[in-house]
Formats: structure tokens, C-alpha cells, sequence
């Protein structure tokens, strides 16, 4: 059956809560960075913020320019059509069988070396990452990242048999259906940006079979969206806290995986496999390295491990005791 929710609904919903919050963010600029250590593709503070700000903004004209060649209807359609998700790659799922087996999930982010990665390549270090122990892959699919991010995402599909996930900033609907047209199994959306509009984005994907994971960088947001009953919770994923007092970072998704509702699941951003281990040691159901951190841009540990022997000596580490 279609999706049986109210595409008129959803899209007056959205469309009330987020006109003057598509570009924005919730909390101050000097709270707002990409997540991890400063690297050639982060900023912090008030540097952090207008890169933010900037990304969102390029974002929403995207948006704007692909609906404004939909007819009347069109996207209402096109919503509502889509049938429900039912492939058997579903990151939840999978993170349950990893519990079930003592071990934790990896989810290994990643993106095209270049603009000019041929998909073929791009499949092939998919399978790759997978081989060498990723139990899912998040795909870039920002313009940032990618020429043709939708096409990554499909490639990613038919390459493994593990759950996909569309690594975006995520601010309207459309993003949702094109994430299930291309059969991807998650998304991931950042709380502070899309604020009020949250519930619908969350009740949209989780009506199209998707998994959401809801990211979150204090005790207030996981309280806001606590109610909304999201089944995944993201932490240091794509933003986060200008800190860089050493552990300082660590103790704060700590205390956040602490706060988690009971049933739901945490993932959590890392930079080195020693910070995965100590996650592991607080029950964190899934772990989550950033593209950065496999090419070997940010954390010293990853300089001195190619992708191969950094997701194997994760894999191991993810399977054995605490």
C-alpha cells in the first residue's frame, strides 16, 4: 500500500515550521561546528558557523530550483506515491543483531576522493569498506562531497548488502523521497537545523520504512526529541561543541549516551580507534567514522593507517570484550 500519511498535511506542517528556520540554526554560531577535530574541511566557532550557515543556504536554492520544475501536484505525488521500504538491509536491524552477538556496529562514512571518481571506483571502495568490516556505509551525498550525490547513493546500494545511509543535510521532504527512490535505508538529520520541522521530516521517513537518526549536541535537544520517539540518536556526527581540551569532547557524548531513552539507539561519531573502544565500554550501540578519518585528514592514528587496516583493527576491536 502507499504511504498512508497526509502529503497535504506534511507539506503544510513543514512548510509552517521551517520557512524562517530553513537556513538557520538553533543554537549560537559560537556552539556550531563540524564535528571532530579542525581540519582542512572544518571550522569552529564563529568560522565554523558561516561555513554552516553557507552550506545550508546553497542548499535551500538547490531545493528551490528542483521544485520549481515540478508541476502543480507534483511533489504532492511524488511524496505520497512511494511504497513503504522493505529490503532486508535496515540499520536497526542490524545494530540489534550486532547486541545480540556482543559486538557494536561500525558505520564507516564515505565520499568520493575527487569530483572525478569514477562511480566504478566509487563501488568499488564501497565494497571495499565493507570487506574490511563495516557493518554500514554512510554516503556523502552534499554538493560539497559529490557532483552527483544521488547517483553515489544508488551506486552504493547495488555494491553492498549492508544498511546505506544518506549522509545530508537534510531540510525538506523531497530529500526523504529521493533517499527511498534510490532504495538507501537511513538518513541522517541534525536536530538544530531543522528544529520544529523535525517531526514531520521523522514521521515522513519512518513512514516510508526509513531509519532516521536524529543527531544531538546537548541534554536540551535529546529531551525535545525524546517525545518524537526517534529510534536512533546521533552524536558527533556532523556538529557539535567548539571543545579542545583533551577528553572534554569524549566526556559530553559520554553523558549524552547516558541520557538515551530506554529502546532507542545511540551512534557515535569517533576519531581513532581508542575512542571507539571507550565507547564501547559505555554501551554505545554504533560507532561512526567520518570520511576524514579513513582518507587520514584529521586524526593521527588514521595518518598512520590506511583505510584497510583501520576499519579491520576497528572491526576487532568493536567484536571483543569490553
Amino acid at each position: 500500500m502507499a504511504v498512508a500519511l497526509s502529503t497535504c498535511s506534511l507539506l503544510g506542517t513543514w512548510k509552517a515550521k521551517t520557512s524562517t528556520r530553513i537556513v538557520g540554526c538553533r543554537r549560537k554560531k559560537s556552539c556550531v561546528v563540524i564535528a571532530g577535530q579542525a581540519s582542512d574541511d572544518d571550522g569552529q566557532g564563529e568560522k565554523g558557523g558561516s561555513r554552516l550557515s553557507r552550506i545550508l543556504k546553497t542548499k535551500q536554492r538547490i531545493l528551490q530550483a528542483q521544485l520549481s520544475r515540478l508541476e502543480n501536484g507534483q511533489l504532492e505525488e511524488r511524496l505520497s506515491s512511494l511504497q513503504p521500504y522493505s529490503a532486508p538491509y535496515r540499520l536497526l536491524d542490524t545494530i540489534a543483531q550486532q547486541l545480540m552477538q556482543g559486538k557494536t556496529t561500525v558505520v564507516a562514512e564515505i565520499a568520493r576522493l575527487s569530483p572525478s571518481e569514477s562511480l566504478d571506483s566509487f563501488s568499488s571502495r564501497c565494497a571495499q569498506y565493507v570487506e574490511w568490516g563495516a557493518d554500514a556505509l554512510a554516503v556523502c551525498t552534499d554538493e560539497e562531497k559529490s557532483p552527483n550525490g544521488a547517483a553515489d547513493l544508488a551506486a552504493a546500494c547495488k555494491a553492498v548488502n549492508v544498511p546505506v545511509l544518506r549522509k545530508d543535510w537534510i531540510i525538506h521532504p523531497l530529500q526523504v523521497a529521493e533517499t527511498r527512490e534510490v532504495g538507501a535505508s537511513s538518513i541522517t538529520a541534525v536536530y538544530s537545523i531543522l528544529g520544529k520541522g523535525a517531526p514531520a521530516i521523522l514521521q515522513y521517513a519512518i513512514s516510508l520504512g526509513l531509519d532516521a537518526i536524529v543527531e544531538v549536541v546537548n541534554l536540551q535537544e535529546l529531551q525535545e526529541v525524546e517525545p518524537l520517539g526517534a529510534p536512533l540518536y546521533g552524536i558527533n556526527l556532523s556538529v557539535g561543541l567548539t571543545l579542545s581540551l583533551p577528553g572534554v569532547r569524549m566526556d559530553l557524548a559520554k553523558g549524552l549516551v547516558g541520557e538515551i531513552p530506554f529502546g532507542a539507539s545511540s551512534v557515535v561519531g569517533v576519531w581513532s580507534i581508542e575512542e571507539a573502544t571507550e565507547l564501547k565500554a559505555e554501551g554505545v550501540d554504533a560507532v561512526y567514522v567520518r570520511h576524514e578519518v579513513l582518507q587520514g585528514r584529521s586524526a593521527t592514528e588514521a595518518k598512520q593507517l590506511v583505510p584497510q587496516a583501520f576499519l579491520q583493527n576497528l572491526r576487532d576491536a568493536m567484536t571483543g570484550d569490553d
